[in-house]
């Protein structure tokens, strides 16, 4: 489960931050501010109420992350003969991305989509091999994107399928001509 940020956690961190600012403070440079601190949390109301904001405050961030609002998914609608058909963006990266790892250049992939006037932007960042010619690899790509978008979710309106290489990984092959030669000196 991913922790959500949101008020709840936004007022326990600030609870916690001024709660131990002030004894820092009170210990390190206001050694009177810190003994009068000292003396109110050594007190029966004095840890009550510090344990309580404390407690409280842990609650609160506890109660937002269960029961804070949950992203709504977003879909992608066609018409189709019988009606409309909805196709979370979800699902669609998902798919894009396993067609991308079809590539054995294609090291990985990540993908956004860009809903604009009833047509699709695809907008996809790969991590490359090196040794790989990118130009090919990038219209081999679009196009076998496009295709399988097409055919497998029944998505025409693609616009734009933008390839960007965010990384060349890997040590380049060696090539044929790379290989050291043997020296004359040592063969007989």
């Amino acid at each position: 489960m991913k922790a959500r940020s949101g008020k709840g956690s936004l007022i326990t961190n600030a609870v916690l931050l001024i709660i131990g600012g002030a004894l820092i403070y009170g210990n390190t440079f206001d050694r009177e501010l810190g003994a009068k601190i000292s003396e109110w949390i050594a007190t029966p109301v004095g840890s009550l109420v510090i344990g309580g904001v404390m407690v409280a405050s842990v609650l609160l961030g506890l109660l937002t992350q269960v029961f804070g609002k949950k992203k709504k998914a977003r879909f992608i609608n066609f018409q189709s003969d019988d009606g409309s058909v909805g196709i979370s963006t979800k699902a669609i990266q998902d798919f894009i991305e396993r067609v991308g790892k079809e590539f054995a250049a294609v090291k990985s992939i990540q993908t956004e989509l860009i809903e604009q006037k009833g047509s699709l932007d695809i907008a996809v960042s790969v991590k490359v091999l090196s040794g790989n010619k990118i130009p090919e690899l990038s219209a081999v790509l679009q196009q076998r994107i496009r295709e399988s978008v097409r055919e497998s979710l029944g998505l025409e309106e693609i616009r734009t399928i933008t390839i960007q290489v965010s990384e060349i990984v890997g040590e380049p092959a060696k090539h044929a001509e790379e290989v050291p030669k043997k020296n004359k000196s040592t063969e007989t």
